[in-house]
């Protein structure tokens, strides 16, 4: 699987142009069947999620949780954030967009899912929903740091997207401010699916009857994370008690000090440093905590 997980046709991933441009394509149908408006509804009603697994945001940022959540009596034990049914609704009425956070950590369907995906793209995967009601964004524009593929699951979505910017000081803040007029302008309807590039500036507009999407989120190994990998040993190979002299030459040290870290830096193995930097911990285990329970890869063969 694994390709076909996102794409009808899983040849379609070879129009992906990766990091630069968008791209529409038909969405897989067994993928877009693991989510609906029935299921999402069932989630809240029937105590599935706890904040913060479901989140609500409007354009201007996160509704907080107390707003939209209660705490129940369990025993002697007072247990925040469940779903509040009725706040959420009202909630919702004035627009604000539902959002299901890091779904493959809890919904055995998508930790499947994307685990298949890591180890096809050597990336971590994050899966979100979003349900915005009819006629609202819930969202306002930015940007993401990951690749994302959008699912359009129930209802219609209109996207307007803005072309990734020149330079990296934009980089600093993930709110798009922008006043002019989008680059492209793309409507999905159920069964339909759009790539957006990380960086790719969007926001997007529910249909008349409300919409629901996926959104998996594609995070390969960032430089920054490589970097921080490396400095988190070169560290560990530092006495906590080396410091800078109180008195005297200050710089000398300093000097020292850059020319050792270019030194190691030199020494550095990249296959190994890329073999501890590029962990992707998964989702699914072959270890079940019932008895009884078939490991899932045995179960897979006898299906």
């Amino acid at each position: 699987m694994a390709w076909s997980d996102i794409f009808a046709d899983p040849a379609e991933h070879e129009r992906i142009d990766w990091g630069r441009s968008s791209a529409r394509f038909t969405a897989s149908p067994d993928t877009t069947a693991l989510l609906s408006f029935r299921r999402i509804d069932d989630w809240i009603r029937y105590g599935h999620v706890r904040y913060p697994q479901f989140q609500l945001n409007t354009p201007s940022g996160g509704v907080p949780p107390t707003m939209f959540t209660v705490t129940r009596p369990y025993l002697a034990l007072s247990m925040p954030g469940y779903p509040d049914t009725d706040a959420i609704a009202a909630q919702l009425e004035q627009g604000a967009t539902l959002r299901f956070v890091n779904i493959e950590d809890w919904y055995a369907p998508m930790a499947a899912l994307a685990d298949r995906l890591t180890r096809l793209l050597n990336a971590t995967i994050a899966t979100y929903a979003f349900y915005t009601p009819p006629g609202d964004d819930g969202v306002g524009a930015h940007f993401d740091s990951a690749d994302v593929f959008a699912l359009q699951i129930e209802g219609t979505k209109t996207w307007h997207l803005w072309d990734i910017p020149d330079g990296t000081a934009w980089q600093e803040s993930q709110t798009l401010r922008t006043d002019r007029a989008p680059d492209q302008v793309v409507e999905l309807r159920p069964g339909d699916g759009l790539y957006i590039p990380a960086g790719m500036g969007h926001r997007a507009f529910a249909g008349p009857e409300g919409t629901l999407h996926l959104s998996i989120a594609v995070r390969p190994t960032s430089h920054r994370e490589i970097v921080r990998r490396w400095a988190e040993d070169l560290l560990a190979a530092i006495p906590r008690l080396e410091r800078l002299p109180i008195h005297g030459d200050r710089v000398l040290p300093v000097t020292e000090l850059l020319n050792a870290i270019a030194a190691a830096a030199a020494k550095t193995d990249p296959t190994e440093l890329l073999a501890r930097a590029d962990v992707h911990r998964p989702n699914t285990s072959d270890t079940p905590l019932i008895a009884g329970v078939l490991p899932r890869s045995a179960a897979s063969r006898d299906t």
